[in-house]
């Protein structure tokens, strides 16, 4: 016992290091912060440049929670936020693992190596978040936690929780549409009302003219239509199927950092490039049928099934939304997790012969290729740094992505209901 609170005491002071680390800098918390202070001496921070290339994307509600900590030193912010996204993860994860039935795991070494192996497969995207001060651990809890809610009966804090991710930054609207499709009536009711307050609450500050002004030049700034986010390439380190269709169907695509390396098969007008982003874009979203498995306005019959689809559909966040970097990858938390929870399933059954077919045991080195590979392509950018600029030119973290979803399409929670019965995992 004492051991194991020596090595707790430990992991917290290295993360703690790493957190007083990561904090110098500015980061894009600087951003936040900046806009925070410009709101409130009458600037647009939708037309401001901040560290003179980026845009503020967020919502004017979430620049004006920020106004007190304009304050503050920009280090000792980031530190406040860095420590609760240390929170928020531990969050993400203790919800993640509600999903999971760990009881045919003997042991707690099991549980740690599960642990270990889950982090591992999204420390770059991590890393990422932290490095830059981001806000998607925070926009994730804000999901799950909304779920759990909702699942649990707290409807009212569940939709709250929800909206909340929306108004800051509008990735979780893809949860409104699930919620309907699996009957949660009061709590998508409950959603939309309190996104629609969180929307005009900045009135209470700004005054109506002046928020009215905020929210259209806002739209005009994150409106998928727009040009910029249709040929999604000004940025070499963009990520999302919008940036892999561009740089690859067209010759030209305004990526001032574009290596001289030949990338595009094709050179397509702009206006068959929308087609196609569109086309892509539905095919992806209409797949998220195949992982619903099921009628609509039906609850999802297990916990297992439900992060499943859950999985694919946040995994989905940093695939069909334009202008999206690499800390969006984090919405792979739960997708990551499940196939990594499924295979150890897979491996725990061959070890104790709960499945003995040859055919079966055969996929063990298969298995093994396919996680080692996964794993190598979402985490290039942090294990095999010097080569990041041939990653981001061949957009290798959206590939990864796309794995991803191949692979999640194959691993389906029945499997492992099956094996846990008995019967071996296919």
């Amino acid at each position: 016992m004492q051991n194991k609170r020596l090595y707790y005491i430990i992991g917290l002071l290295l993360v703690f290091i790493a957190i007083l680390f990561e904090a110098r800098g500015k980061g894009d918390f600087y951003i936040f912060i900046s806009a925070s202070r410009d709101l409130f001496v009458g600037k647009n921070i939708y037309k401001e440049l901040y560290s003179n290339y980026y845009h503020y994307f967020y919502s004017p509600l979430f620049a004006i929670i920020l106004y007190p900590l304009t304050f503050l030193p920009i280090y000792l912010v980031k530190v406040l936020w860095l420590i609760l996204n240390v929170f928020f993860t531990y969050r993400i994860w203790k919800l993640i693992c509600r999903y999971l039935d760990f009881s045919v795991f003997s042991g707690s070494k099991k549980l740690w190596l599960f642990t270990l192996i889950a982090f591992a497969f999204i420390s770059f995207t991590l890393k990422a978040n932290f490095h830059l001060s981001q806000v998607t651990i925070l926009i994730l809890f804000l999901i799950l936690e909304g779920i759990y809610r909702i699942n649990n009966n707290q409807i009212l804090l569940g939709a709250l929780l929800i909206a909340i991710g929306i108004d800051i930054k509008i990735l979780p609207i893809v949860i409104l549409p699930y919620l309907l499709y699996r009957g949660y009536f009061k709590a998508s009711a409950m959603l939309v009302l309190a996104l629609v307050l969180l929307i005009f609450l900045p009135v209470v500050f700004l005054g109506w003219e002046h928020t009215t002004f905020l929210l259209h030049e806002r739209w005009n700034l994150i409106n998928p239509l727009n040009a910029n986010h249709i040929l999604d390439a000004e940025e070499r380190s963009f990520h999302s199927l919008t940036t892999l269709l561009s740089v690859f169907l067209v010759e030209n695509q305004g990526d001032a950092y574009a290596l001289a390396i030949k990338r595009n098969i094709a050179d397509v007008s702009l206006h068959s490039l929308q087609i196609i982003i569109t086309c892509v874009r539905l095919f992806f979203i209409i797949l998220t049928l195949f992982y619903l498995r099921s009628r609509p306005f039906v609850k999802s019959k297990s916990k297992l099934q439900q992060l499943y689809e859950l999985s694919y559909i946040l995994l989905l966040v940093p695939l069909i939304f334009p202008h999206q970097q690499h800390y969006a990858f984090f919405f792979m938390f739960p997708a990551t997790t499940y196939i990594v929870y499924y295979y150890m399933m897979f491996f725990y059954a061959q070890k104790t012969g709960q499945s003995s077919l040859p055919q079966v045991k055969r996929k063990k080195i298969g298995i093994w290729v396919l996680m080692s590979f996964l794993f190598l392509i979402l985490n290039a950018h942090l294990l095999l740094g010097s080569f990041i600029k041939y990653y981001d030119h061949y957009k290798t973290l959206t590939f990864g992505a796309l794995l991803l979803v191949a692979v999640l399409f194959v691993c389906r929670p029945e499997k492992i209901e099956n094996n846990q019965r008995g019967e071996a995992v296919a």
